[in-house]
Formats: C-alpha cells, structure tokens, sequence
C-alpha cells in the first residue's frame, strides 16, 4: 500500500477513535441523546454512580463519575447475593451515591442484581427514576411503623376528625415526631370502598397525621355533610387507612409496554404531578385485585378532567410509588399493618 493510504488510515483510525472516546464520554452529542435528557437530569445532583450494565453510548453527567460495577468488587458481591442490606451496606463502604441499572443486564437468578435489572423494589433503595434506558436507585430509609404507632396513628386521627382538639407535635412519641419528609394519605372507608381521602407533605409523621385529620375534616364538612351527617358520627360505621407514601420515582416513558413492565404489580401504585398539583391512584387493599397500569392512569386523568390524551399529555410527569397501609380491620378496630412487598 502506498505510503499516503497509510498515513490517511492512520488518520481516519485516530479520529474513528477520538469520536468513538468523545460518543463514550458524552463530550459529543449523539443523533439520539436526547433520549438522555432526563436521565442526566436525575444523575446531576449525585456524587460517584456505580453502574450495572453497558453505560449507555454518548450519556453526559455533569455530577460524579460513573464507574462500572465490575471495578467495584463489594457492589459486584452483593449484587449477586440475596440481601439487600449488603448491598447498601456496599454502595456505602464504596462511596456510592446511587446505582444505575440497564434493564436486562447480566444477573444471578433470584438475586438483588436480578430484581433490580427487572425495574423491582429493594429494601433500603429507591427508584428515583425509571424508563427504558435505565434505572438509578439510591439508598433510602426503609419505611416503618410498629404495631403500637399505627394503633395510636388511627385513634388520633379518630379523636381529631371526632371534633377534639389536635395535640401538639411534642406529645407524640419520638419514632412519629423525627423529623423526616413524609407524604400521608388518610383515607375513609364504607366497608370496603373509599368514601373520602386526603393527603398531606410535612416533616415528620406527627405533623403530617395532624394536617390530613384536619383536612378530611374540611372535606368532609364541604363535600359530605348534608348527605351523610357529621363525620363524627359517621366514624361510628366507617373504617380509616391510614398510607404512607414512600419510594416515589419518576417515570421517564409512558408507552403502554413500558407501564406495564414497570408498574403491573401489586406494589406499585400511580400518580401525576402537573404545574403544583399531585394527583394518585390509591394504592392497593388486601382485598383487591391487581389492577392494569395503563387503565389506572387513563382513568385518573380522566376522573381529574386533564384533557385528552390523558396522561400521554407531555406536562404531566408521572411517578410511580410504594405505601405502606395501616388499615383498620373494623370501625375502632385492630389496625393491620399492609405492604406487599
């Protein structure tokens, strides 16, 4: 070959890999890389991400590095055990921020790594967003209430909507008042069918069983009481659930195959948020049945009036979220804690 045919395809190999690293690094934009949009916007705010799976080709993070799992050998450990808190317990003896997993990626059958490429629920981590490209979970509290706190939760929010005044936040013992971000969801019960519900965002659980008690009560007051009477005399029939909202994560598709892959179980429950406004399915009761992700939606934001195409609507930003309930068996009866993990 001609000396100047090896000069040009030394040339042409050097650039083939310059783009090649620059496609790799994000450094270039790709035809497709708008398609990461918001999956950069998710890994922004996070320090090092440790990654299961090919890194998807031309994705920029302008927070910290993203670093294959394979060079993290206590994250590579646990991914194929069974426990979940060796995972966390990993990730943090690593120095992750978060873990972002490619749906499908190689995994031990029945291990955390497996549940995690299938877009599941961890214990101790949650999906702060979801679509086809990938997941980033990151280490999260755990979600509990005991046995006494959820008895003594619905008796309070009882006493409340019965008229009596709310007690103050210190009155309360230190496992409800600690401070963390909560959402609640009260909800009023005619046998099995909700009559009336509400939620509330506070910063501790104490606070947030306050403002939903008083906000079902000017609910009710408003929408119920020249039908069904006074609620306090309409808690002597009607049961209460009390769900706290937890592991909520945005959904980056809404194709119907998608929705149904990542929010066709019983552990997942659907909501919008469009401008200020938060809108959600109830989660699922013991007693019902598992529910299709894409009839949930359209009937949601066709029951709160958001015009046609519904949630295909490019202003909604849908999530999907997990609850743990604390459902009262009977009127003033036992309280059973449910989360279908």
């Amino acid at each position: 070959m001609p000396k100047a045919l090896w000069i040009v395809a030394v040339l042409v190999f050097m650039l083939a890999g310059a783009l090649g690293a620059a496609f790799y690094e994000g450094w270039v934009r790709v035809p497709w890389a708008s398609r990461y949009v918001e999956l950069e916007a998710q890994l922004r705010d996070h320090g090092p991400v440790a990654v299961v799976g090919a890194t998807p080709l031309g994705l920029r993070v302008e927070g910290g590095p993203l670093v294959p799992v394979a060079r993290a050998p206590g994250v590579s450990a646990a991914l194929a055990g069974r426990a979940p808190e060796g995972l966390v317990a990993a990730l943090r003896a690593e120095h992750f921020d978060a873990l972002m997993v490619r749906p499908g990626a190689p995994a031990v059958p029945g291990s955390v790594g497996a549940t995690l490429t299938a877009r599941g629920a961890v214990a101790g981590l949650s999906a702060g967003y979801v679509d086809p490209v990938a997941t980033v979970y990151a280490p999260a509290e755990r979600v509990e209430v005991s046995a006494d706190d959820a008895a003594r939760m619905v008796s309070v929010a009882r006493l409340i909507m019965s008229g009596a005044v709310a007690p103050p936040e210190r009155l309360f013992p230190e496992s409800l008042r600690r401070s963390r971000p909560v959402e609640l969801a009260l909800v009023l019960r005619e046998g099995h069918e909700p009559v009336i519900w509400r939620s509330a965002r506070a910063g501790s659980l104490a606070r947030a069983l306050i403002d939903v008690s008083l906000a079902v009560l000017d609910r009710w007051a408003t929408r119920q009481q020249d039908n069904l009477g006074r609620l306090r005399d309409a808690l002597n029939t009607r049961s209460l659930t009390l769900a706290v909202f937890y592991e909520k994560g945005v959904l980056g598709a809404r194709d119907e195959a998608f929705l149904r892959s990542v929010a066709a179980s019983r552990v997942w429950s659907l909501g919008y948020e469009r401008t200020t406004g938060w809108e959600y399915a109830l989660p699922l009761a013991p007693w019902q049945s598992a529910r299709d992700p894409v009839r949930t939606l359209a009937e949601l934001t066709r029951d709160r009036g958001v015009p046609a195409p519904g949630y295909l609507r490019p202003e909604l930003t849908l999530y999907r979220f997990r609850a743990l309930q604390l459902i009262e068996e009977s009127p003033g009866g036992p309280v059973q804690r449910y989360d279908p993990e």
